[in-house]
Protein backbone atom coordinates (compact mmCIF):
# COMPACT_ATOMS: atom_id res chain seq x y z
CA UNK A 1 0.00 0.00 0.00
CA UNK A 2 2.63 2.51 1.03
CA UNK A 3 4.50 1.13 -2.24
CA UNK A 4 1.05 2.63 -4.33
CA UNK A 5 1.51 5.65 -2.41
CA UNK A 6 4.81 6.52 -3.76
CA UNK A 7 4.61 5.25 -7.17
CA UNK A 8 1.76 7.77 -7.59
CA UNK A 9 3.48 10.30 -5.65
CA UNK A 10 6.84 10.07 -7.81
CA UNK A 11 4.06 10.37 -10.98
CA UNK A 12 1.95 13.96 -9.29
CA UNK A 13 5.67 15.23 -8.60
CA UNK A 14 7.01 14.97 -12.53
CA UNK A 15 3.94 16.09 -13.80
CA UNK A 16 3.37 18.93 -11.11
CA UNK A 17 6.91 19.90 -10.95
CA UNK A 18 7.27 19.11 -14.94
CA UNK A 19 4.43 21.82 -15.73
CA UNK A 20 4.34 23.96 -12.91
CA UNK A 21 8.09 25.15 -12.61
CA UNK A 22 8.08 26.53 -16.70
CA UNK A 23 4.28 28.05 -16.10
CA UNK A 24 6.11 30.00 -13.37
CA UNK A 25 9.30 31.12 -15.60
CA UNK A 26 7.11 31.82 -18.53
CA UNK A 27 4.93 33.96 -16.11
CA UNK A 28 8.16 36.20 -14.88
CA UNK A 29 9.19 37.04 -18.47
CA UNK A 30 5.25 38.15 -19.49
CA UNK A 31 5.45 40.25 -16.30
CA UNK A 32 8.96 41.21 -17.31
CA UNK A 33 7.81 42.11 -20.72
CA UNK A 34 4.65 43.82 -19.93
CA UNK A 35 5.49 46.00 -17.04
CA UNK A 36 3.58 47.22 -14.65
CA UNK A 37 -0.39 48.15 -15.40
CA UNK A 38 -1.75 51.16 -12.86
CA UNK A 39 -5.44 51.80 -12.29
CA UNK A 40 -6.44 54.76 -14.02
CA UNK A 41 -10.20 56.44 -14.70
CA UNK A 42 -10.84 56.51 -18.30
CA UNK A 43 -13.67 58.37 -19.43
CA UNK A 44 -15.32 56.35 -22.61
CA UNK A 45 -17.53 59.13 -25.06
CA UNK A 46 -18.90 59.06 -28.87
CA UNK A 47 -17.37 61.36 -30.55
CA UNK A 48 -17.99 61.93 -34.65
CA UNK A 49 -19.64 58.40 -34.70
CA UNK A 50 -16.70 57.09 -33.03
CA UNK A 51 -16.41 55.74 -29.61
CA UNK A 52 -13.26 57.07 -27.66
CA UNK A 53 -11.56 56.30 -24.11
CA UNK A 54 -9.41 59.99 -23.03
CA UNK A 55 -7.37 59.50 -19.53
CA UNK A 56 -4.84 61.27 -17.70
CA UNK A 57 -1.77 59.34 -17.03
CA UNK A 58 1.77 60.55 -16.71
CA UNK A 59 1.41 63.94 -16.66
CA UNK A 60 -0.72 64.15 -20.18
CA UNK A 61 -3.90 63.39 -21.41
CA UNK A 62 -4.17 60.52 -23.78
CA UNK A 63 -7.16 59.21 -26.35
CA UNK A 64 -7.51 56.37 -28.49
CA UNK A 65 -10.63 54.82 -30.36
CA UNK A 66 -11.98 51.57 -28.79
CA UNK A 67 -12.24 48.30 -31.00
CA UNK A 68 -15.01 46.32 -31.55
CA UNK A 69 -13.98 44.01 -28.76
CA UNK A 70 -14.42 46.73 -25.90
CA UNK A 71 -17.69 47.36 -25.54
CA UNK A 72 -18.36 50.09 -23.25
CA UNK A 73 -21.20 52.49 -22.88
CA UNK A 74 -20.19 55.88 -22.93
CA UNK A 75 -19.68 57.36 -18.78
CA UNK A 76 -16.34 56.38 -16.72
CA UNK A 77 -14.90 53.31 -16.29
CA UNK A 78 -11.79 52.20 -14.29
CA UNK A 79 -9.04 51.52 -16.69
CA UNK A 80 -5.41 49.58 -16.57
CA UNK A 81 -2.15 52.11 -18.16
CA UNK A 82 0.82 50.47 -18.09
CA UNK A 83 3.42 52.33 -16.20
CA UNK A 84 6.34 52.11 -18.88
CA UNK A 85 4.15 53.63 -22.04
CA UNK A 86 1.07 56.19 -20.07
CA UNK A 87 -0.46 56.33 -23.40
CA UNK A 88 -1.31 52.86 -23.68
CA UNK A 89 -4.09 51.64 -21.69
CA UNK A 90 -6.59 49.04 -21.39
CA UNK A 91 -10.17 48.99 -20.27
CA UNK A 92 -10.42 44.82 -18.68
CA UNK A 93 -7.37 43.87 -16.46
CA UNK A 94 -4.49 41.82 -17.71
CA UNK A 95 -5.10 38.19 -16.65
CA UNK A 96 -2.31 36.22 -19.03
CA UNK A 97 0.15 36.50 -16.12
CA UNK A 98 -2.52 36.13 -13.54
CA UNK A 99 -3.74 32.94 -15.12
CA UNK A 100 0.22 31.62 -16.06
CA UNK A 101 0.84 32.38 -12.63
CA UNK A 102 -2.19 30.40 -11.18
CA UNK A 103 -1.55 27.53 -13.00
CA UNK A 104 1.96 27.37 -12.29
CA UNK A 105 1.58 27.33 -8.45
CA UNK A 106 -1.34 24.91 -8.64
CA UNK A 107 0.87 22.51 -10.17
CA UNK A 108 4.04 23.30 -8.35
CA UNK A 109 2.39 23.04 -5.52
CA UNK A 110 0.91 19.03 -6.52
CA UNK A 111 4.23 18.22 -7.87
CA UNK A 112 6.06 19.46 -4.19
CA UNK A 113 2.99 17.28 -2.30
CA UNK A 114 3.72 14.38 -4.97
CA UNK A 115 7.34 14.54 -4.14
CA UNK A 116 6.99 14.69 -0.40
CA UNK A 117 4.43 11.31 -0.74
CA UNK A 118 6.70 9.27 -2.71
CA UNK A 119 8.98 9.75 -0.15
CA UNK A 120 7.30 7.97 2.68
CA UNK A 121 8.50 4.90 2.28
CA UNK A 122 12.26 6.26 2.93
CA UNK A 123 10.77 6.88 6.33
CA UNK A 124 8.35 4.27 7.21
Amino acid sequence: MIDTFAAVGEVLSWIGLGAGIPLLVIAAMVALAEGRWERVDIAVIELSGETVARWFAGGDFHERPLTAREDAGDGWHSGFVSARNPSHARLNPPVARRVLTTLGIVFTALGIVGFILSMVPAFV
